[in-house]
């Protein structure tokens, strides 16, 4: 394999990785976004992963053509001073949130299935984090180039075992008779712009690896599909059995214990790779920004967050998804709107930077 496209993987692996967190591999984002319009949920994921690839696309071309090192550059440049300090607040705000909640579901896998006590679980999956956030972005790396083909492999598994070996007479009879309900237009822009603020940080941070222009724009665009395939065959699984998994916490492993126990505890570690990365990577964002902003020594930083995390996590798994998810999303919809119209202008300019490298 030679460089180039191993770069090209690592990237779109790292951009995959930071959106197949826990809500995702979970089922709870893809349910409560998509599963609940039912066969227009499809439509939504379609959509996302096409607004996911441009992004992907037109963000890392930014980074790459103008040798973007860090956020601050990417962000002041493109949203102007004040909308710029607002959406960095946001961001790092946002970014805390998501912690807590990565660190309190992968608390919740352990005590499950290791039979401890939550807090203890919580505890260890803070002391876990802390030590690969520590390694900074190539830590990441390595973690999300292994972690990211184990977890579409498994979600893609889970969901096409579901589909396949299901006897719901529902499914067979009236699963695609069902009409468009709902607004899953909106749904599915909500759920791309809140997904955005993590991951355009953390592409902002790829420049070691963007090698070449084509590199930055078939990981953005590979990355985006690797997303819409696999929340498609999650959606379709949960789209069997709703709407009675609607209310579970962790609507994809409740279904694979029905069908078999083996299945249950294969999920489970899937599921907690899901949450280990995400966890690692919102809290090392996290740490880099408010290193930056407040002149803090990034370890100390680092273990204020992963203390903090804890009595914060106690909130609920679900819960703050359906509550936290789509207030950021509004905050994202702007964000990804600058995107787009800057991906206009590179197209109208013939350049993608003003270095205009090849």
């Amino acid at each position: 394999m030679n460089e180039e496209l191993k770069n090209i993987i690592k990237v779109a692996c790292i951009y995959a990785t930071t959106i197949i967190g826990a809500g995702f591999a979970s089922g709870q984002e893809i349910m409560q976004f998509f599963s609940i319009y039912t066969t227009g949920g499809f439509y939504g994921i379609i959509l996302a992963g096409l607004l996911f690839s441009v992004i992907g696309y037109i963000v890392l071309e930014r980074v790459y053509c103008d040798r973007i090192r860090n956020y601050e550059e990417f962000l002041f440049p493109a949203f102007g001073w004040f909308a710029g300090w607002v959406i960095e607040i946001a961001v790092t705000v946002f970014m805390f949130c998501l912690f807590c909640i990565m660190i309190a579901g992968s608390g919740s896998v352990i005590s499950d299935r290791l039979g401890i006590p939550f807090n203890y679980a919580v505890l260890i999956m803070g002391l876990i984090s802390m030590a690969l956030i520590f390694t900074n972005i190539k830590g990441i790396v390595m973690l999300s180039t292994f972690v990211t083909p184990v977890l579409i492999a498994g979600i893609m598994l889970a969901g096409l075992y579901i589909i396949f070996f299901n006897d719901s007479e529902v499914f067979r009879i009236s699963a695609f008779l069902r009409h468009i309900t709902g607004n899953w237009f909106t749904s599915s822009l909500l759920y791309v712009s809140y997904n955005s603020i993590l991951a355009v940080v953390m592409m902002c941070s790829l420049l070691p690896y963007l090698k070449s222009r084509r590199t930055a724009r078939i990981g953005g665009i590979l990355g985006g599909l690797l997303l819409c395939l696999t929340a498609f065959v999650i959606n379709a699984a949960l789209f069997i059995f709703y709407p009675a998994v609607y209310g579970k916490e962790l609507p994809v492993l409740a279904i694979l214990k029905n069908f078999s126990v083996t299945a249950g505890n294969f999920y489970a570690i899937i599921l907690w790779l899901a949450m280990l990365t995400s966890s690692v990577t919102s809290g090392y964002c996290f740490a880099d920004r408010a290193c930056n902003t407040l002149k803090l020594n990034k370890k100390l930083l680092t273990l204020i967050l992963c203390a903090s995390a804890v009595p914060l996590s106690t909130l609920g798994f679900s819960r703050l998804i359906a509550v936290i998810y789509p207030i950021f999303g509004y905050l994202g919809l702007f964000m990804i709107l600058v995107i787009l119209a800057q991906g206009v202008v590179m197209i109208q300019k013939g350049t993608a930077g003003r270095y205009g490298r090849k």
